[in-house]
C-alpha cells in the first residue's frame, strides 16, 4: 500500500512544483531532500532515518531509508549539502539555499499570476462574485485538482504496479468529485457554477497556466512513484520495450475529430508524440475495430445523408449544441459553401487508407479454433450481463460487445503469463471505463497488470520521455476538465437531428429564432422523443409549435402598436418639458460662466501647488535612491569584510599546517644529513693526519687495522646514506625538510619560507568561495 498524505503532497507541490517530468528519479529525491533541509526546524537531522521522517512530515511522502541515504551521499559529493564532523548534522550550503529560495519565490509569483488572471476571467461570467467568493472558488479549484490528480496518479501507478489495490472511491467520476467538494464545503456555489469555473480555468489555459497544471499532475504522479516498488523506479529511469498499442474505436474517432470525449486530446497527443519522438510503439488496429468504426460512422452519417441541407439550416444547426461532431463538421462546411452530403462523406469510405497515412497498421489476427470461438461467445454473454449492471452507461449492440472481447483477448494472448509492464508486448488503448472494469473482474489475476489503458493514463506514463511544449501540456490538462452534463438525463442528440431534418425539409420560411428555439426547447424534444419513428406525428408537433409561435408574434405585434401610441403621447409631453428645461438651462448657463471664472483662478493656483509638490517628490526620490545605494554599499562592505575575515582564518590555519609539515619533514632528513656531514668532515681529516694517527695508535699499542676499520665504517655509512637518499627516501619530504634545515633556525627565514605559500592559499580560498560583488 502507498503511504502518502495526498492533500499535503498537493499543497506543497502547488507552491514549489520541484518534481517535474524532465528529471530522473534520483534528482527528484535530491530535490525533496534539499527543499526539506532548507526548511526551518528546531534541530537538524543526523542520519537518513531523521531525514526520511522530515520528508514525511513536510511532504506527506514516505521514502525508503536506503534511497534517502544514497542520495544524501550524492548531494555531499556534489557539495550541495555538508555534514558536521562533530555533531553529525546535515545542513544545506548557503549558495544552494539561496537558489532554492529564488525558485520558491518564482513559483509563488507564477501561482499568484495564474490565480489573479483566472479571477479576472471569473468576473466576466459570474458578475456578482465578491473577493471572498473568488478566494473560496480558488480553494475549491485546488481541492478539485488534488482529488483529480490523486485519482489519476493512482490509476497510472496501478498500471505499473498490479499489487496496488485501488478503492472504489479512487475511481470516482469527475462530476462526482465536484458534487462531493460542494457538499463538504456547505454548497457555496451551484454545481454548474463550479464545474463551469473549473472548465474555464482548464480550457482557457495560456502557456503559464498549462505549464503550472501539467507540472502539478506530473509531480503528483512522481511523488506516488517514490513510494512504489523497484519495477516502477526501473521504468522511470529506463526506456520502453517495443509495444503493440491496439487502438479502440473511440481512439480512432478521437484522432479524426469525430468524437467528443475528455480523452480525445490525449489520443491525439499520443499519436503525435509517437511520431515526433520515434517511440518504440506500433500503433495498430484490429480488423474488428475497423469494422466497428464503419458501422458506428454509418449510423452517425445517417442524418446527414437523409436530405439536402440549406445554408440557413446549417447555420441553425451550428447555433444549437447537442449534435454529433460529424454533423458539426458537415454543417460548418455547408454553411460556408453548400456541400453535397455524399461528397462530404465520401472520403471516410476509405478510412483504412486515412489511418495508414497517420501511421497506424492493420493487425493480422491468428485463425481462431472452434474452442476459442466458443469461449469468445461465452465471454460476450458475461460482458453483456456485466455491462447491464453498470450505471450511467451508453447503449451497445451485440456486435459492439463482441468487438471488445475479441480485441481484448487478442491483446492478452500476445502477453505471456505473469507479465510485468517492461516485459509486455501489447496494450489496448481505450477510453471505455466499463471494458476496463470488466477486464479487472473477469480476466485479471492478482499478479497481472491491466491491459486496457485509457489514453490519458498512457500519456502520463510516456511524458517523462518526451519534450513537452505548450500544445502538449494543453492537451494533457484538458483530460482533467469536468465532462459536459445536462439538466435532464435523457440524451436528445438523435431527436434533435431528426427535428433539424424536418425543419430543413418543410419549414424554410420560419424565422431563424423560431428554428433555434424548437431545437433548444426540452419540452418539444421530449414530445418528439416519445413520438419516436412516427414522422407525421413529429411534423405535427413542430407545426403546432410554429403556429403557436405565430400567434405569440401576432399578439406581440398588437402590443407593439399600442406601445407606439403610448410613446407618441409621452413624446408630446416631453416636448413641453423640453421647452421649460431650455429656459432653466439658459439661467444655469449664466451662473456657470461666473463659476468658470472662479474655477480658472482656482486651477491656476492648483497648478502652482502641483509643481511645488512634484519638485518635492523629485527631491524625495533622489534621497531615497541615495539611501538605497548607501545601504547596498554597507551590505557589500559587510559581506566583503566577513569574506576577508573567513579568508584570513582559512589562510592562517593552512599556514600553521604548512609549518608543522616543514618541521615534521625536517626531522625525516636530520639523520642522513648529519651522517653525510660527519663523513664529509671526517674523511679529509683522516686523509690529512693518517700518518700521525697511525703513529699515535702504534705508540698506544693498537694495531693499524683499527684505523682501517674506522675508515671502512665511515665509507659504509656514507654509501648507505647516499643509497637511501637516492632510492629509498621520499624525495619530496627530503626536499621540503632540507628547505626548513637550510633556514638554520633563523625566525626571519622560517617566516619567509612559510609566507611564500600565502598567495596559494588565498587563491585556493577564492576558488572555493566567490568574493562578494556589489549589486
Amino acid at each position: 500500500m502507498l503511504n502518502i498524505d495526498y492533500k499535503k503532497v498537493f499543497s506543497k507541490l502547488s507552491h514549489i512544483k520541484a518534481l517535474s517530468h524532465d528529471q530522473k528519479f534520483d534528482q527528484i529525491v535530491q530535490n525533496l531532500i534539499t527543499h526539506t533541509l532548507n526548511g526551518t526546524f528546531d534541530s537538524k537531522p543526523k542520519n537518513e532515518i531523521e531525514v526520511s521522517k522530515m520528508i514525511k512530515y513536510v511532504y506527506g511522502i514516505s521514502i525508503r531509508d536506503t534511497i534517502v541515504q544514497s542520495n544524501l551521499d550524492k548531494l555531499i559529493d556534489n557539495s550541495e549539502i555538508v555534514r558536521d564532523r562533530n555533531s553529525r548534522e546535515y545542513s544545506i550550503i548557503p549558495a544552494v539555499a539561496n537558489k532554492l529560495s529564488a525558485r520558491l519565490d518564482e513559483a509563488n509569483a507564477n501561482e499568484l499570476s495564474v490565480k489573479l488572471k483566472w479571477f479576472e476571467e471569473l468576473k466576466l461570467f459570474i458578475t456578482d462574485i465578491s473577493d471572498e467568493g473568488l478566494e473560496k472558488m480558488w480553494s475549491l479549484l485546488k481541492l478539485y485538482l488534488s482529488n483529480v490528480f490523486e485519482q489519476h496518479g493512482i490509476q497510472t501507478l496501478n498500471f505499473l504496479n498490479p499489487n496496488l489495490k485501488i478503492q472504489e472511491e479512487d475511481e470516482k467520476h469527475l462530476l462526482t468529485i465536484v458534487e462531493t467538494i460542494l457538499k463538504e464545503n456547505s454548497d457555496p456555489f451551484t454545481k454548474e457554477e463550479l464545474a463551469s469555473s473549473i472548465n474555464q480555468f482548464i480550457s482557457n489555459a495560456d502557456e503559464i497556466r498549462a505549464q503550472y497544471l501539467s507540472q502539478l499532475a506530473d509531480s503528483t504522479f512522481t511523488s506516488f512513484a517514490l513510494t512504489s516498488d523497484a519495477e516502477t523506479v526501473n521504468f522511470l529511469n529506463k526506456r520502453f520495450n517495443n509495444l503493440n498499442l491496439f487502438l479502440d474505436t473511440n481512439f480512432i474517432f478521437g484522432i479524426l475529430d469525430l468524437h467528443k470525449n475528455s480523452e480525445d486530446a490525449s489520443a491525439r497527443e499520443i499519436l503525435e508524440e509517437v511520431k515526433k519522438n520515434r517511440l518504440p510503439f506500433k500503433l495498430v488496429f484490429h480488423p474488428e475495430t475497423l469494422a466497428e468504426f464503419k458501422r458506428a460512422f454509418d449510423a452517425r452519417a445517417l442524418f446527414i445523408r437523409a436530405t439536402k441541407w440549406t445554408k440557413e439550416t446549417s447555420r441553425v444547426a451550428i447555433k444549437v449544441d447537442g449534435l454529433s461532431p460529424l454533423e458539426e463538421l458537415f454543417h460548418k462546411q455547408n454553411m460556408e459553401n453548400e456541400t453535397d452530403p455524399v461528397v462530404f462523406l465520401e472520403k471516410y469510405n476509405h478510412v483504412d487508407i486515412i489511418l495508414k497515412d497517420l501511421g497506424l497498421i492493420e493487425y493480422v489476427p491468428h485463425n481462431k479454433r472452434d474452442e476459442e470461438l466458443y469461449e469468445i461467445e461465452k465471454d460476450v454473454e458475461k460482458y453483456q450481463e456485466f455491462y447491464e449492471s453498470v450505471k450511467n452507461r451508453k447503449s451497445k449492440s451485440f456486435i459492439g460487445f463482441k468487438h471488445d472481447v475479441v480485441v481484448l483477448r487478442e491483446v492478452r494472448e500476445l502477453n505471456p503469463k505473469k507479465t510485468k509492464f517492461l516485459d509486455s508486448k501489447a496494450f489496448f488503448i481505450s477510453s471505455d471505463f466499463v471494458l476496463a472494469k470488466f477486464e479487472k473482474k473477469f480476466y485479471k489475476k492478482n499478479w497481472e497488470i491491466s491491459y486496457v489503458v485509457n489514453p490519458s493514463v498512457f500519456l502520463q506514463l510516456i511524458r517523462p520521455f518526451i519534450e513537452n511544449d505548450y500544445t502538449a501540456n494543453k492537451r494533457f490538462i484538458d483530460t482533467f476538465s469536468v465532462p459536459e452534463f445536462r439538466s435532464f438525463e435523457i440524451d436528445y442528440s438523435t431527436t434533435r437531428s431528426k427535428a433539424l431534418q424536418i425543419i430543413n425539409d418543410n419549414y424554410h420560411a420560419t424565422s431563424f429564432e423560431t428554428k433555434v428555439n424548437i431545437l433548444r426547447d426540452i419540452v418539444i424534444l421530449d414530445k418528439l422523443e416519445k413520438a419516436n419513428e412516427d414522422y407525421s406525428k413529429q411534423t405535427e408537433i413542430i407545426e403546432n409549435h410554429i403556429a403557436l409561435e405565430n400567434q405569440i408574434l401576432a399578439q406581440q405585434k398588437d402590443d407593439y402598436l399600442k406601445s407606439i401610441q403610448y410613446v407618441t403621447h409621452e413624446k408630446e409631453q416631453l416636448e413641453d418639458k423640453k421647452l421649460r428645461a431650455e429656459k432653466n438651462i439658459r439661467s444655469f448657463k449664466e451662473a456657470n460662466e461666473v463659476l468658470a471664472k472662479e474655477k480658472k483662478s482656482a486651477v491656476t493656483e492648483i497648478e502652482t501647488k502641483k509643481t511645488e509638490i512634484e519638485q518635492l517628490g523629485s527631491e524625495l526620490r533622489q534621497i531615497k535612491e541615495s539611501l538605497e545605494l548607501q545601504q547596498r554599499e554597507n551590505t557589500y562592505l559587510k559581506s566583503l569584510k566577513d569574506w576577508e575575515e573567513r579568508r584570513d582564518e582559512y589562510v592562517k590555519s593552512h599556514l600553521i599546517t604548512k609549518r608543522n609539515e616543514y618541521v615534521e619533514f625536517s626531522k625525516y632528513c636530520i639523520r642522513p644529513c648529519f651522517t653525510l656531514l660527519t663523513v664529509a668532515i671526517t674523511t679529509p681529516l683522516l686523509a690529512r693526519y693518517y700518518s700521525d694517527l697511525k703513529t699515535y695508535l702504534s705508540n698506544a699499542g693498537y694495531s693499524e687495522i683499527n684505523l682501517i676499520v674506522l675508515i671502512i665504517v665511515l665509507a659504509f655509512l656514507a654509501g648507505w646514506e647516499l643509497l637511501n637518499r637516492t632510492y629509498v627516501a621520499d624525495k619530496d619530504k627530503m626536499k621540503v625538510g632540507l628547505k626548513w634545515i637550510f633556514t638554520c633556525g633563523l625566525p626571519s627565514k622560517k617566516d619567509s619560507l612559510i609566507n611564500s605559500h600565502r598567495d596559494d592559499f588565498i587563491t585556493s580560498y577564492s576558488e572555493l568561495h566567490d568574493k562578494p560583488k556589489m549589486d
